[in-house]
Order: structure tokens, then C-alpha cells, then sequence
């Protein structure tokens, strides 16, 4: 009997978006190839002996650029250039090469899949010593302004979200060959879901009939609550979900606040997609995965926050593609709202017809099929 294919799949907890692109792609390879694979999603950091060193800077990564932004930007502006990611990619084969090799060895991949960049010089000396005719692959996880840390040269293709991302490569010297414009990888449910935004509604109960503005919030996200009082008095009808992403103060400030509007308040939540998908417009910041989510789900999404130097070109991303708006205040906000809502509703579908049109929802699939055909040669 043929035996199945072992996927590994690198990940880390320093935002969301880096183990939720790793969900998305086991989901794919999960739905696609059943159980003729299995795929482990592991943290090294976490979940090794990596030195101790790594795990502070990981748990505390959240705070880290939430208190201190402006020290924030400019380590990542000082750091992003190709002499220096490979200083420091030394410095991560020292620090990670070793639990990287434990998991290698105890699970004995047929293909492994990076969604960190501080994996990809440690994961590629261990895949060499292992087996280098195992494939491993690098999934970059902004859509626009990506550090050069993520263009080590140990993966055999990288998978990227645009042209955008395909310059910054060319500039750290990967060639063509190793770029792969897929997407940054989304659950694989906003490509299989046939239903539409009143069925979604009925489902997760709301008013099936009622125009849904989504708010998403995280511990990084700043401003949800004075944009929500900014809808207070809006003449048309609708309703709103806040889904407040593991910020507990953002859930109890929420629990306690008055809205004149109906809005339903959730915490953390497993089932984003039906949420996206059952919304007319998106609200949050600018990070990576939750504007890849928001475009798969053909939303037009107004931005409140970004992390500097890192997220800031997500921001351009979606702006210069007319699919959302940035807003810096609650003013900008409110007038934001008011002329999608009441004045122009046209443009807020011209508005969501653009962000569909950049959106990718079968990239976990791109990536899953990927790792699939070239495993199939390895022993």
C-alpha cells in the first residue's frame, strides 16, 4: 500500500496572519487530498528547543508594536535590506536550526512550507542535511511592502501575493523561476462557499435583508471603538458585527458601551469566512491576512490602522487598486461612511466589484496543489 505524504508546515504566533496562512493551506491539503497526506502545523519557537531568546520576542511581539510603534519602524526600515537580513540569517540558523531539525526528523517530511521569514535560511540548511530533494516553499504574507528577511535563499519558490511582492524579490536577487503569484493563502472556505450574503446572514443570525458592516479587531488594532459612536445618528439602516479578535479590553469596552444601531459583539471567532462573506464592507487595519480575507471575499474595506513600515504599503495596496479607503480619524470615518452609505451606494459597489477583482480565494489551493506535485517525486 502507498504510503502518504508528510507535510510540514512552519509557523509562528508574532500576529495572526502567519498561522492562519499555515490553517489555510493544511485546510486545502486536508479538503484536496484527504487522507491519502497528513500535514503538521508547528511552531518551532514554541514548540522546540530553540533558544530562549526567541520565545520573549515571540510571545511579546503584540505588545511590542502596539507601545512602541515609532522604535517598531524603524528597526524594520533599518533592517530591510539584503546585507543586513543576511546578518541576521545567520544569526537564525544558530538560534532555530536546531529545533527546525527536530521537527524534520521526528515527522519526516515529503514537503515543507514556511509562513515566517526568520525560517527560511535555518529551514533551508536543515532541508540540505535532510533530504534535498524534499521541496521547500515560502509563503510571504504581506500583500505589497515585504521585508527582504524573506527573500533568504534556502526555498525553491516562494509564493507571493503581487507584482508588487515580485520587485522587492528581483531586488533581494531571487529569480523568476522561484516566484509564484498566488495570493497570500486564505481559508479554503471563500472559494467553496455557494451562498449568498442574505443566506449567510440567516445562518449567523442577523437581519437577512439588512446592509452589515464588519468590524475585525485584534490586540493591534486601534480606533474601533470612537468608529463605531461615528456611526451613531447615520440615517440609513444597517447593522453591525464586531468581532473583537482576542483584544479582551476592546470585548468588555464594547459590552458596556450604547450603540443606536443594532451590532453584535463576538470575541474570537473560527468561522471568519461565513462572517466576511455575509458583510458588505470591512472595517479594520491593515495587515496582511485580513485584507487578503476581505479581497477573497470581494468587500471593500476601509482601513483605521496600520502598523508603520510593515503594513504601510498593504495600505497602498488596496487604495491604489480602488478597493477601500484609508481614513486617519474619526471625522475622515464618519465622512467615509456617510458618502458610501447615503450619498454614492454606487460606489461602494463599484468599490466591492475592485476588491474582488484583486482578491484570490483559491490561493490555499494554489499552494496546496504545489506542494502536492512536488512531493510526489520524493521518496
Amino acid at each position: 500500500m502507498e504510503s502518504k505524504k508528510r507535510f510540514l508546515i512552519l509557523t509562528s504566533d508574532s500576529g495572526f496572519g502567519h498561522r492562519s496562512a499555515a490553517l489555510s493551506v493544511s485546510k486545502a491539503l486536508d479538503h484536496l487530498y484527504g487522507d491519502r497526506q497528513v500535514n503538521l502545523v508547528v511552531n518551532p519557537i514554541l514548540e522546540g528547543s530553540s533558544l530562549s531568546l526567541m520565545k520573549p520576542i515571540e510571545k511579546n511581539y503584540d505588545k511590542g508594536v502596539k507601545n512602541i510603534p515609532s522604535l517598531w519602524r524603524m528597526g524594520y526600515e533599518f533592517s530591510d535590506s539584503r546585507q543586513v537580513s543576511e546578518v541576521m540569517e545567520s544569526a537564525l540558523k544558530v538560534l532555530l536550526q536546531q529545533s527546525i531539525s527536530e521537527k524534520v526528523e521526528s515527522f519526516l517530511p515529503h514537503g515543507i512550507l514556511i509562513t515566517n521569514p526568520m525560517f527560511n535560511a535555518p529551514a533551508g540548511k536543515v532541508r540540505k542535511d535532510y533530504n534535498p530533494a524534499v521541496p521547500l516553499y515560502s509563503t510571504v504574507t504581506d500583500l505589497a511592502d515585504v521585508h527582504s528577511l524573506w527573500f533568504a535563499p534556502g526555498p525553491d519558490l516562494f509564493f507571493i501575493a503581487s507584482d508588487w511582492v515580485r520587485v522587492k524579490a528581483r531586488e533581494n536577487r531571487v529569480p523568476l523561476r522561484k516566484l509564484h503569484i498566488s495570493g497570500i493563502p486564505v481559508n479554503p472556505a471563500f472559494a467553496l462557499n455557494k451562498a449568498s450574503k442574505q443566506e449567510m446572514r440567516a445562518r449567523l443570525g442577523l437581519d437577512p435583508e439588512v446592509r452589515t458592516i464588519l468590524f475585525v479587531g485584534s490586540v493591534r488594532v486601534g480606533h474601533i471603538l470612537e468608529n463605531l459612536h461615528g456611526l451613531d445618528k447615520q440615517e440609513q439602516q444597517f447593522q453591525v458585527v464586531v468581532i473583537a479578535g482576542g483584544n479582551e479590553d476592546l470585548y468588555r469596552e464594547l459590552q458596556i458601551n450604547e450603540f443606536d444601531f443594532p451590532i453584535m459583539i463576538k470575541g474570537f471567532v473560527d468561522n471568519m469566512p461565513d462572517w466576511m462573506m455575509a458583510s458588505d464592507l470591512l472595517v479594520t487595519k491593515a495587515g496582511g491576512l485580513i485584507l487578503s480575507e476581505g479581497l477573497a471575499a470581494g468587500l471593500p474595506i476601509l482601513l483605521v490602522d496600520f502598523l508603520p513600515g510593515q503594513e504601510e504599503g498593504n495600505v497602498r495596496y488596496v487604495t491604489s487598486h480602488q478597493a477601500g479607503a484609508h481614513v486617519m480619524n474619526v471625522g475622515e470615518f464618519k465622512t467615509m461612511i456617510d458618502f458610501w452609505l447615503n450619498e454614492d451606494a454606487a460606489q461602494l459597489e463599484r468599490t466591492a466589484a475592485s476588491s474582488k477583482l484583486i482578491g484570490r480565494p483559491n490561493s490555499a489551493f494554489v499552494v496546496a496543489k504545489h506542494l502536492w506535485e512536488a512531493a510526489q517525486s520524493v521518496a
